[in-house]
């Protein structure tokens, strides 16, 4: 009877993950182009997409160390019901006033819900099992957020996505009464306040190290997979229109499946050394994908691309998992995930200016080293074996 119990959980929670990918991907998909059809400049169009990150970041590590205290549910309802207010606030917004502020808004929201899902995963894990279950949640998001894409791509012919954004709030609202009702209540919630500066002392030191790797994946990845490679396959390779959609949904369908699997396997074998060849096998693909001159041949090394990185994305929280302290966790994922808000942000920047001043294969290069580095600072413990986890200390 516990194990059906959990299982509702687990499935009510992976179906709450993706309807917010999907919202969010009907968002920065409708959004851009409402605001290019109503005259606004690149300028300003760019300025009010940063908005974003901004509040993603500014949400972050306050939410992670009040879900210690309080409890993830509550930030996951206030969630779910914030997105579907600003979707259909969005969906009649027409001043670039409007768009930042609700832009802004929908970072803060949907930073709330990253800071405090990591935490809710490892509840549910508690007995293990954690890459299967984290490899479901990551499975499901990424499909439902190529079903946002394409919907919200075929609806925006009617009152420009208006009818997207209504259906995208329409989910979310029933979301959050489902997981109102669905969501078990919270576990392990810390009820003593520490000094702030004590918790942070306490941190396990390789917490930090994952900040780093996670900073740096961000500031690669990120950009690489949202404008650099949709630019190159479009003014180098010459890609249509519907050729790069094609291509770019195909990263997720791809993905999908490879979260599920890479969640197994990363429970049964050395995730180190799991983690390790894979950062190994981006860094040669990012390379190879320099070298690919066809669009057929360069697909290919993409999609193969994208499935090294996905497993990457399920092998390095599985890895930080021994590192967290279970009474600070929310904090500890959340100044992670915050690294690598700060890491995209810094990224979608830097790596824009190397294109424009450069080429993009510059870029690519800089992708490449960049995952060789992430790979050396994951071999630590291979290197120093005394490097031990925080439930292996335990033990």
């Amino acid at each position: 009877m516990q194990g059906r119990s959990i299982n509702r959980e687990f499935i009510g929670f992976t179906l709450i993950s993706g309807l917010i990918s999907f919202g969010y991907n009907v968002v920065m998909t409708v959004i851009p182009l409402r605001m290019t059809d109503h005259g606004l400049s690149y300028g300003k169009i760019g300025g009010a997409m940063s908005a974003v990150a901004i509040g993603l970041m500014v949400i972050k590590l306050l939410i992670g160390h009040l879900s210690d205290i309080l409890g993830t549910k509550k930030f996951i309802l206030s969630s779910l019901a914030g997105l579907a207010v600003v979707s259909v606030l969005l969906a009649r917004a027409d001043e670039i006033v409007a768009f930042t502020v609700l832009m802004a808004a929908l970072g803060i929201f949907r930073g709330i819900f990253l800071a405090v899902s990591g935490s809710y995963v490892m509840d549910m894990a508690s007995s293990g099992g954690y890459g299967k279950i984290y490899g479901a949640v990551q499975s499901v998001s990424s499909l439902l957020a190529s079903i946002g894409g394409i919907i919200s791509g075929l609806l925006y012919q009617f009152r420009e996505g208006e009818y997207a954004l209504y259906i995208c709030s329409f989910l979310l609202m029933a979301a959050s009464i489902w997981a109102a009702a669905g969501l078990k209540s919270d576990r392990n919630v810390r009820r003593e306040r520490l000094p702030i500066l004590q918790i942070f002392k306490s941190i396990n030191k390789r917490i930090l190290i994952f900040c780093v790797l996670i900073f740096i994946q961000s500031f690669v990845a990120g950009p690489m997979w949202s404008f650099i490679i949709p630019m190159y396959c479009y003014n180098v390779l010459l890609f249509s229109p519907a050729k790069l959609g094609i291509l770019m949904s195909m990263d997720e369908l791809v993905s999908a499946p490879t979260y599920m699997l890479a969640g197994r396997i990363v429970d049964k074998v050395n995730v180190v050394k799991f983690n390790i060849i894979f950062l190994l096998l981006t860094a040669l693909g990012g390379l190879l994908l320099i070298k690919s001159q066809s669009a057929v041949v360069f697909m290919i090394v993409f999609l193969l691309c994208s499935v090294s990185i996905s497993c990457t994305f399920v092998g390095i929280p599985k890895e930080r998992v021994g590192y967290i302290r279970k009474e600070q966790k929310g904090l500890e994922l959340a100044l992670i995930s915050l690294c690598g808000s700060l890491g995209d942000s810094l990224g979608s920047n830097i790596l824009g200016k190397v294109a424009e001043k450069y080429t993009i294969n510059q870029c690519i290069y800089i992708f490449a080293a960049s995952y060789v580095l992430m790979a050396v600072l994951t071999a630590v413990p291979v290197l120093f074996p005394s490097s031990k986890t925080a439930s292996e200390k335990k033990s």
